[in-house]
């Protein structure tokens, strides 16, 4: 039985794929959570598209290499991102064909598609202008007194063996030259006899092809290949490589330029030098390169020479289509500080020179509506319809039947051509008030000219953003659906609002803020304006602002709804979680729980931000990858050299098991005497904790005995370190720091090098900690030991407080 037809492959995604994502969260997740935070970011940046090298951009995330999967294996790989382990991910492909720049391709480079089934060799005759060389097969036939047939071979000198005439010179000779060299000898030295002289087999020949080409190297070809030949034996030129400045070059000097425009445009193969023996054909990097789409014949990425111009590009192009606008092209170039467009008039675009990078765009002709309007968007059939005096929208749409499903009647743009304002002006209907009260201020009158769109729900902005409409004002927050909204004829906020969606049930419904923009000589200015948003859904049109076209509106969130909060734990009246607003500080939070207790020490209080720990973690990690690379240079075969590895490895260990705390060092009394400058903003998941006056001093690190000591005001540094058996041999004495109960760290000289220095090192506070350094001695081939044993020690006495507090 013949076999099943296999299966067709799964599309797989590459660069600027198109998808749909969707995110979801189970009843149990942390909605103050970052992730939570970020998800409507995630779900409002939809539809997404990889970028130029298949890589996935989500808000707050490392970009997620997504090119080469298909949608199954990209679902997998999006789950598997850390920050997504609690969030389900939901992948979709769009195939969407693209379309205007998106759509070109790099004019040239398709006629080398087929380069590896070309032959290399085709038996075709030799070119008049044939130079002949060693191992070139020459074949004479001798008629008249005498019949006979040869076949010579051009040997290592250059010469042939004529048996009737003896030898003869022919390297060097074209083919033409050689004809008539025999011919000439054959009527001298036989009489009667006449010649025909024809080629054999020819000789193969080496050529170097380098640059960007598929597969540069050496190549075997016929003797009498051509540039163009060799570079199909190379199966053609990377799109890296420019296809107008190839060189020929021999014994050092450059014989020959093809530019193979000449050759694909005009079919001109003057250029196409023929290569000899050890001959080099090189493809230098791409040139400058424009782009053209639109009403030409051949829109696409071209390589530019000097002193192009728009009209050259478009004559590249193949010119410009009978559709193509009269008024002239637009072109957008690409500056440092952004893109700049600019029309340019058909009279103009001889003189216009283009830069790398420009695109050029021949506009349609506009097709002028003559009693007739225009339906397009979410319908059934779209087109062109009769109009007659006194049409309005609802004769156009009478009911939801011309429409598809899922078609948003409470927004749609009639687009009209104005006769006194250089944009097109724009109305945003509601349908279904047109529908229940048609021909009123409800419905909208349509002129001749008019064109209607109808849009999916949600995708208004789609059409903003590839300049359908053209952008408008902006609607942020709390909306359905966020985004840039074309900008219609005496716009208010209410019609923003119900072209994205209308608002959130999380929305704070008593006012919004409106962000205008204006312009004072060469400088942007801005300023706020307060909506009060429930004047507007009360129908007081004083409320309604009207909009500009560069508005941005924020409905805001209600604060219950953000859930930002902090916890407050240990000595204070009222310790718990307590929810916080944007830009709420310390010492307000501080009025909140009652301030502290009597037996609270404010000296000690530990910060803790969430923020701080990841980036802590990160560095931990980057320390701990470095000091096992150095780990591994350590000399072995010696008794030191093994012991100073165990001690090493020791080390790591214990950094690997290092837990960042994220601790913010802090000075709480003076936050609480009012000084504003010690006070911090707050931040969601922060974490103060308040111990109680401690009544001992710690020492750790390389002491015989590390322990915590009563603390006793008539002892110094060194008293506590006897009390705990004196230093070890492996101690370095001079490099002994404290750690403050604050976190502050001070130490007694400039030997540390990680630490903030002061002097006073030898009084000693409650809750001090003494920390022995590790001697560089020691661990001198690794220099950055000496680091992670104070790293280690350091954030051993943090987590010791911190749990001293939480438990």
């Amino acid at each position: 039985a013949p076999a099943a037809p296999a299966a067709p492959a799964a599309p797989r995604l590459g660069p600027r794929t198109t998808l749909i994502i969707g995110f979801s969260i189970g009843a149990e997740f942390d909605p103050t959570s970052q992730v939570a935070r970020l998800l409507n970011r995630w779900r409002g940046g939809n539809p997404y598209r990889l970028d130029d090298s298949g890589l996935l951009h989500l808000s707050g995330l490392p970009p997620i290499r997504l090119a080469g999967l298909d949608v199954e294996q990209a679902n997998l790989r999006i789950r598997a991102e850390p920050a997504l382990a609690n969030v389900q991910a939901y992948l979709t492909l769009l195939p969407l064909d693209p379309v205007g720049v998106d759509a070109l391709e790099r004019f040239g480079y398709d006629f080398f598609r087929n380069a590896g089934r070309t032959p290399q060799v085709v038996d075709v005759s030799a070119p008049v202008g044939y130079v002949l060389g060693p191992g070139d097969q020459i074949n004479l036939q001798l008629f008249g007194n005498k019949n006979k047939a040869y076949q010579l071979v051009v040997n290592r000198d250059g010469m042939i063996s004529f048996p009737e005439i003896g030898p003869i010179s022919v390297a060097g000779l074209s083919f033409e030259s050689l004809r008539r060299e025999v011919a000439l000898r054959v009527t001298k030295q036989m009489i009667g006899v006449r010649v025909s002289v024809t080629l054999g087999n020819l000789r193969s020949i080496r050529v170097f092809v380098l640059g960007d080409v598929e597969r540069p190297g050496i190549h075997v070809v016929s003797g009498f290949s051509t540039a163009v030949n060799v570079l199909l034996a190379s199966q053609g030129i990377k799109e890296t490589g420019s296809l107008r400045r190839i060189e020929v070059r021999r014994n050092g000097r450059v014989v020959s330029r093809l530019d193979l425009y000449d050759l694909l445009l005009r079919g001109d193969t003057r250029g196409d030098t023929r290569v000899r023996q050890g001959d080099v054909v090189f493809v230098p990097p791409v040139g400058d390169t424009v782009s053209v789409y639109g009403e030409v014949n051949r829109p696409a990425i071209y390589e530019v020479r000097d002193k192009t111009t728009v009209a050259d590009l478009i004559a590249l192009a193949g010119g410009r289509l009978v559709t193509a606008s009269t008024d002239g092209v637009k072109m957008m170039r690409v500056y440092s500080q952004g893109i700049s467009a600019q029309d340019i008039g058909w009279e103009g675009v001889g003189r216009e020179a283009l830069r790398n990078g420009d695109i050029v765009h021949v506009p349609v002709k506009s097709e002028e509506l003559h009693n007739a309007v225009r339906l397009s968007g979410h319908v059934k059939q779209s087109g062109i319809y009769g109009w007659t005096p006194g049409m309005w929208l609802t004769d156009l749409l009478s009911d939801a039947g011309p429409l598809k499903p899922g078609a948003d009647t409470r927004y749609v743009i009639v687009r009209r051509e104005s006769q006194f304002e250089e944009r097109d002006v724009l109305f945003s209907p509601d349908l279904e008030a047109a529908w229940r009260a048609p021909r009123t201020a409800a419905d909208l009158a349509l002129l001749s000219g008019d064109e209607v769109f109808v849009f999916l729900k949600g995708v208004t902005r789609e059409y903003t953003s590839r300049g359908v409409l053209g952008g408008g004002p902006s609607a942020w927050g709390a909306v359905r659906i966020a985004g840039s909204y074309p900008f219609v004829k005496g716009m208010r906020v209410s019609d923003l609002i119900r072209a994205a969606g209308g608002i959130k049930r999380s929305a704070h419904r008593g006012e919004a803020e409106l962000i205008r923009y204006s312009r004072v000589g060469d400088r942007r200015r801005w300023k706020t304006v307060k909506v009060d948003l429930a004047g507007i859904f009360a129908g007081d049109a004083a409320a309604d602002i009207r909009l500009q076209k560069s508005d941005e509106l924020t409905v805001k969130i209600r604060s219950a709804v953000q859930k930002r909060s902090a916890t407050v734990a240990g000595r204070v009246r009222f310790p718990g979680r307590y929810a916080i607003h944007r830009g709420e500080r310390l010492s307000n939070l501080l009025q909140r729980v009652g301030g502290l207790t009597d037996d609270a020490f404010a000296q000690g209080a530990i910060f803790l931000r969430a923020d701080l720990r990841r980036r802590e973690h990160e560095n931990l990690q980057r320390i701990a990858d470095r000091f096992e690379t150095e780990l591994a240079a350590v000399a072995l075969g010696s008794e030191e050299g093994t012991q100073r590895l165990v001690t090493g490895q020791t080390l790591l260990n214990r950094l690997r098991s290092t837990e960042a705390t994220g601790r913010l060092v802090i000075d709480l009394p003076a936050i609480i005497a009012g000084d504003a400058e010690k006070d911090i903003v707050l931040q969601d998941q922060d974490q103060l904790l308040i111990p109680e006056i401690p009544w001992e001093v710690a020492v750790v690190g390389e002491v015989q005995r590390p322990s915590a000591h009563l603390y006793a005001s008539g002892l110094d540094r060194e008293d506590y370190i006897r009390l705990s058996g004196g230093l070890t041999d492996r101690a370095d004495g001079d490099r002994i720091y404290i750690v403050r109960a604050s976190g502050g760290v001070v130490a007694e000289n400039t030997a540390s090098r990680f630490f903030y220095r002061s002097n006073g090192i030898s009084t000693i506070q409650p809750g001090d900690s003494i920390i022995v350094p590790l001697d560089a001695e020691y661990v001198e081939p690794v220099r950055i030991w000496t680091l992670v044993a104070e790293l280690i020690q350091s954030f051993a006495v943090s987590a010791a407080a911190i749990h001293a507090i939480v438990d």
